[in-house]
């Protein structure tokens, strides 16, 4: 049977008719970022203060020695000077609107996550490389009286070792972690013997975390060719004046405008009481 009048019609496709419903699964993929890497290295204490105040001894005499009877008794000299180290401020916001709040059951527990967490790894930036200039934090590598070993033509094992001299020695201290940038673990992971054999381990193996003992922590806020060892348990500590702190509120005409602002901010003092108990590894 011929059809001729009949009209053939475009296909009806999902591409170019009704596409079929596709339900949100409501999961949020987060973009890459540096992991905090360097605070679990550091102790943190608890302050009611503005500010961290110590005294650092500078000079100690020991000048015991023997003596005959009714002779006179060596004298020791001590000298004292104060430090201290500010409490500052770290802190972020957003804004956002009622309805966004409102409508997306999610966005409150992600801005609760995202901000603290931006917080935190600035942080962990400022214990590092803080410039000390106000309001920032002054972090190990610019604290003055720090040690350097510069590798120059020494194995990094080698180097590393003698870093760890220098604080037992000069700094009177006991390494007890070191940091280095994952491009600088890796040449030292990936180090092998002559005839090929992998000096930290068979390549199936998960391989030690650790140099001579000592923990190895990895990460990017330090940068690349240089490490750094130290006693980080018992010569630096974070002073906490208050904890990680999430509020709302409104800023100018946020009210009349169905608006709020989040913010979270943390305030602390960084401390680091014996800098000769920290040695950086230069070239590596």
């Amino acid at each position: 049977m011929t059809l001729d009048d009949v009209d053939v019609k475009t296909l009806l496709q999902t591409t170019l008719g009704l596409p079929p419903a596709v339900q949100h699964t409501g999961r949020l993929v987060g973009a890459p970022t540096r992991p905090i890497q360097i605070l679990d290295l550091i102790p943190m204490i608890p302050t009611t203060q503005p500010a961290i105040v110590y005294w650092e001894e500078t000079l100690r005499t020991h000048s015991a020695a023997e003596r005959a009877e009714a002779g006179t008794y060596a004298e020791d000299a001590y000298e004292w000077i104060e430090r201290q180290a500010p409490v500052r401020s770290i802190g972020t916001s957003i804004p956002f609107t009622d309805e966004q709040l409102e409508d997306v059951a999610q966005a409150q527990g992600y801005l609760n996550a995202r901000l603290p967490f931006g917080v935190r790894q600035r942080l962990d930036g400022q214990v590092l490389t803080g410039t000390g200039t106000s309001p920032a934090l002054r972090g190990i590598l610019n604290t003055a009286g720090i040690q350097t070993q510069a590798k120059s033509t020494d194995p990094t094992f080698d180097a590393v070792h003698k870093a760890m001299t220098k604080i037992r020695v000069t700094g009177r201290a006991n390494p007890a972690g070191i940091f280095m940038h994952p491009n600088d673990w890796e040449a030292i992971r990936l180090t092998r013997t002559a005839d090929g054999i992998y000096i930290m381990g068979n390549p199936a193996d998960p391989g030690p975390m650790q140099l001579f003992g000592v923990p190895v922590a990895i990460g990017d806020a330090i940068t690349e060719n240089t490490g750094l060892v130290g006693d980080f348990p018992t010569y630096c500590y974070l002073g906490e004046r208050r904890g990680v702190q999430i509020e709302t509120g409104y800023v100018g005409d946020q009210f009349k405008e169905g608006k709020r602002t989040i913010r979270a901010s943390v305030r602390v003092a960084f401390v680091v009481t014996r800098p000769s108990a920290f040695c950086t590894v230069t070239g590596i």
